[in-house]
C-alpha cells in the first residue's frame, strides 16, 4: 500500500509547473529545429572529416564532465525547491555549490589534459587534435560548467521563461558562428570557436537574469548557512553519482569504440546520427529540470495525489511524444542523413536505432526525478549501471561484427535494459505505482501508432524524393501516428480538461491581439 506523505507544509512560491513545462517544451521544440539546422549546416560547410575530428576533440568533455561532478547539481535543486525564489539561504546555497564545482572541475579538467595527451598520442592516432581538444576542456571548465550550474539554479525556481531565452541566444548564436569561423579556417579548430563562443555569451547572459532569482547580496550569516548544507548536498549527490557516470560513460562510448575500431568518417557519420538523436534527448533534461523541484515540493508539502497525477501524467506524455520522431526519423532514416552530405547516409540503419534511446532515457530520466524526490538518490545508479555494462559490452562485440550499426544495437539495448530496472525499483522500492502507462490499450495504442507513423513515413520517402519528399514524409508520418495513437489509446479526463483550458488561452490570446489592434 502506498504510504501518504508525513507532513503537510505550505509550497515555495514560484512559477507553475505547467506554466515552466510549456517553456521547456517550446525552448525543445524551438532550439532542436535550430540545432538540426546547425547541424546540417555544420557538416555541409566542414565535411566529414573534419566533423568527426570535432567528435574526437568534444568527447574529452564528456568525460570530464562525468568525473568533475558528484551530482551537486541535482541535490541543490532538491535544497533550493523548499526556499522561495530570492530567499537569503539560496544565495548561500548557490554560492558553496558553485565554487565546489569548479575546484572540482579544476582538477579533473588536469587530469582529463593529461589523459588526452595519452589517448591521442596512442589508440586514437591523431596528436594533432591534442591542442584542440585542450582548449576546449579549458572553455569547460571556465564558461560551460558555469553555465550548467546557473542553470541549476534557475530550474530550482522553474524560471522556464529565463531558461528559455538564454538557449535560444546560443543555438542561434552557434550557428552564425559557424559561417563566420568558415572564412578564418576550414578547419576543427573553426567547429569549436564556433561551440565555445555561443556559449561564451550565453554565460553573459545567464549573469545578468541571475538576479531574478537569487540575492547578489546577502548578509554574511546567510553565506555561512548556505555552506554548512554543502556537506549534506555533497553527501546526497554521492548516491546519484554512479549512475550519472554510467549514463556518460554508455553515451561516450559510441565514439571511443568506433574510433579505436574505425575511421575517422565513420565517426563522423556515426556521430552525426547520434548528434541528431541526441537532440532529443534534450527533452529529458527539460521535462526533469521542471519536474524534479514539482515532485520534491509536492512531497514536501505532503501532497501525495499531486505527486501521483504529476508523475503519471509525465509519464505518458513524454512517452507518447518521444516515439512520434523515433517512427516518422526511423521511416525516413535515409533521407534525414542524406541531407548531412555525401557518407552520412551509412548511418541511416544506426539511426532508426538510436532515435529509441531519447525515449528510453526520458521515461528513465522521469524515474529517477520520482526516486530522488522519495529520497532513493542510489537507487537511480543501479538502472544505469545495468545499461553501462550492456552498452559497453554489447558495443565492443557487435561493432566488431557490424559496424557503426552494431554499437547502435548495443546503445538502444542498454537504454531498455534502465528503464526495465528501474520500473521495477521504483514499485517495489518506492512504493510507486503507474496504472495509466500500464494499461493495455494504451500500450496497444503506442504500439499501433508507432508502426503507422513508421510506414507512412517510410512509404513516401521512397516514391518522393529531394528535400520535399522528406518533408512530406515527416509529416503525413506525424499526422498518422497521432490520429491512430489517440484513437487506439483514448483519452482520459484530465487530458481533456487541460485541451479546453490550452484551448481557452489560445482564444482570450487572439481576442486580446485583436483588440490592442483595433485601439491601434
Amino acid at each position: 500500500m502506498r504510504r501518504p506523505f508525513a507532513r503537510t507544509v505550505s509550497a515555495p512560491a514560484g512559477s507553475s509547473y505547467s506554466a515552466s513545462m510549456a517553456f521547456s517544451l517550446a525552448n525543445f521544440a524551438l532550439i532542436g529545429a535550430i540545432t538540426l539546422f546547425t547541424s546540417v549546416l555544420s557538416a555541409r560547410l566542414y565535411g566529414i572529416a573534419i566533423v568527426g575530428q570535432a567528435a574526437l576533440v568534444l568527447a574529452p568533455i564528456t568525460i570530464v564532465t562525468l568525473l568533475s561532478t558528484v551530482r551537486e547539481q541535482p541535490s541543490m535543486v532538491r535544497e533550493l525547491a523548499k526556499l522561495q525564489p530570492r530567499h537569503p539561504r539560496a544565495t548561500g546555497i548557490t554560492l558553496a555549490v558553485f565554487l565546489f564545482s569548479f575546484i572540482l572541475t579544476t582538477v579533473v579538467t588536469g587530469l582529463g589534459i593529461v589523459g588526452c595527451y595519452f589517448a591521442f598520442h596512442g589508440p586514437l592516432h591523431n596528436p594533432g587534435l591534442l591542442a584542440p581538444a585542450t582548449v576546449g576542456l579549458c572553455g569547460y571548465l571556465v564558461i560551460i560548467n558555469t553555465c550548467w550550474n546557473i542553470d541549476g539554479v534557475f530550474g530550482a525556481f522553474r524560471a522556464g521563461r529565463e531558461l528559455f531565452a538564454v538557449r535560444l541566444n546560443q543555438a542561434v548564436l552557434y550557428g552564425v558562428l559557424l559561417v563566420v569561423f568558415i572564412f578564418i579556417t576550414h578547419s576543427v579548430w573553426g567547429l569549436l570557436w564556433a561551440f565555445l563562443g555561443s556559449w561564451l555569451t550565453s554565460l553573459v547572459h545567464r549573469l545578468l537574469l541571475l538576479r531574478r532569482v537569487i540575492r547578489l547580496r546577502v548578509p554574511l550569516a546567510d553565506i555561512r548557512a548556505g555552506f554548512s548544507s554543502l556537506r549534506v548536498i555533497v553527501a546526497f549527490g554521492l548516491k546519484m553519482t554512479p549512475g550519472f557516470l554510467a549514463i556518460g560513460f554508455s553515451e561516450a562510448s559510441g565514439t571511443w569504440i568506433i574510433g579505436a575500431t574505425s575511421s575517422v568518417s565513420a565517426v563522423g557519420a556515426f556521430s552525426r546520427a547520434w548528434n541528431f538523436a541526441t537532440r532529443l534527448t534534450e527533452l529529458n533534461w527539460r521535462i526533469t529540470e521542471m519536474l524534479l523541484p514539482t515532485l520534491v515540493q509536492h512531497r514536501h508539502t505532503g501532497d501525495t495525489e499531486g505527486f501521483d497525477r504529476v508523475l503519471v501524467d509525465s509519464f505518458r506524455y513524454a512517452a507518447f511524444g518521444m516515439l512520434l520522431p523515433a517512427a516518422v526519423g526511423g521511416g525516413a532514416a535515409q533521407a534525414i542523413m542524406h541531407i548531412f552530405g555525401s557518407g552520412f547516409e551509412t548511418a541511416a540503419t544506426a539511426l532508426r536505432l538510436l532515435l529509441f534511446v531519447p525515449l528510453l532515457q526520458t521515461l528513465t530520466a522521469i524515474q529517477g526525478a520520482a526516486l530522488v524526490a522519495h529520497d532513493r538518490p542510489f537507487l537511480t545508479s543501479v538502472g544505469q549501471i545495468v545499461r553501462l555494462v550492456v552498452t559497453v559490452g554489447g558495443g565492443v562485440a557487435l561493432t566488431l561484427a557490424y559496424g557503426i550499426t552494431g554499437m547502435a544495437i548495443a546503445m538502444a539495448a542498454g537504454a531498455l535494459m534502465s528503464f526495465c530496472v528501474l520500473l521495477v525499483l521504483l514499485k517495489s522500492r518506492a512504493g510507486t505505482s503507474m496504472p495509466a502507462l500500464l494499461r493495455l490499450r494504451q500500450i496497444m495504442g503506442f504500439g499501433v501508432a508507432y508502426g503507422s507513423g513508421y510506414v507512412v513515413s517510410h512509404l513516401l520517402e521512397q516514391h518522393v524524393h529531394g528535400g520535399l519528399g522528406l518533408v512530406v514524409a515527416l509529416v503525413a508520418g506525424s499526422a498518422a501516428y497521432i490520429a491512430v495513437g489517440i484513437g487506439v489509446s483514448g483519452t482520459t479526463h484530465h487530458d481533456r480538461a487541460r485541451l479546453k483550458v490550452a484551448i481557452r488561452q489560445l482564444s482570450r490570446g487572439r481576442v486580446a491581439a485583436r483588440e490592442m489592434s483595433g485601439t491601434a
